[in-house]
């Protein structure tokens, strides 16, 4: 239900058709945000991709128990890291995204395999955020539960 919620929210601001494109500088910080969550994972090092997060974010697993802080999500990160260790491949793969200000509307497809062949990731819908430095934060991020529908 919390996830139904969220993408009802979110679905407004990154489906209108007359949202300008992304200015250079948001481009470069959302691209080198889902560097950090491909290097964090391949290190297992939750500190470098929490540092993507702005300290009011939210982060929201396909299982819809939201996570509120950056100190909560970079803790969920090393419980997470601790227990599946270092990934062997990791990628992120944006499909899409639209600016509207200060936020930047992202969806696509993230991905992270184990040693053990254990997978993490799938589909996503991020906010991220204009912070008053420059940076670009992600505000809200939601992992996006697996099409059973077919």
């Amino acid at each position: 239900m919390t996830n139904r919620i969220l993408m009802m929210a979110f679905l407004p601001f990154c489906c209108v058709a007359q949202t300008r494109d992304l200015d250079v500088a948001a481009r470069k910080g959302i691209d080198a945000g889902n560097q950090a969550w491909i290097t964090g994972m391949k290190e297992a090092r939750a500190a470098i991709i929490a540092a993507t997060y702005a300290d009011n974010s939210v982060d929201c697993p396909a299982t819809g128990e939201c996570i509120k802080g950056r100190s909560a999500i970079e803790q969920h990160l090393k419980e997470r890291s601790a227990k599946l260790g270092r990934a062997v491949s990791a990628s992120v793969t944006s499909m899409g995204s639209v600016q509207q200000g200060a936020f930047v509307y992202e969806w696509g497809h993230a991905e992270a395999t184990f040693g053990d062949g254990q997978k993490l990731g799938g589909r996503y819908l991020t906010a991220w955020q204009k912070q008053p430095t420059g940076e670009w934060k992600i505000f809200r991020n939601l992992a996006i539960p697996p099409d059973n529908t077919h």
